[in-house]
């Protein structure tokens, strides 16, 4: 259900395909449970301990840190919420999100 979860894959200018290695920092770009991008500056994410999906936004500089705006354990709110803030117009998100289990206990089990 989750293909953001696996390493991202690049292509390189000769069409090698290259893995990124993720990280189980939340902050960074790279971060390993990724659950859907939102639109350019705003994703979705488990946090590390698997009890909260988290809203994040992006701050201004491309260098600067991933940070939780809103967290959730359910995913009513967790829609609610991202609605509320007009997020929800990318079809493959909104269906990714609507694919979550009611809770966040649910998720990954």
């Amino acid at each position: 259900m989750n293909e953001v979860s696996r390493p991202p894959r690049l292509h390189d200018s000769m069409g090698a395909v290259h893995t990124v290695a993720t990280s189980q920092r939340e902050s960074d770009d790279n971060y390993r449970d990724v659950i859907a991008l939102l639109a350019p500056r705003w994703r979705v994410i488990c946090c590390r301990d698997g009890i909260q999906w988290i809203l994040q936004k992006k701050e201004a500089s491309h260098e600067a840190p991933w940070r939780g705006v809103k967290h959730f354990t359910t995913k009513a709110a967790l829609i609610e919420a991202c609605g509320s803030l007009n997020l929800l117009s990318e079809p493959n998100a909104e269906a990714v999100l609507y694919a979550l289990p009611e809770r966040i206990s649910g998720y990954r089990k």
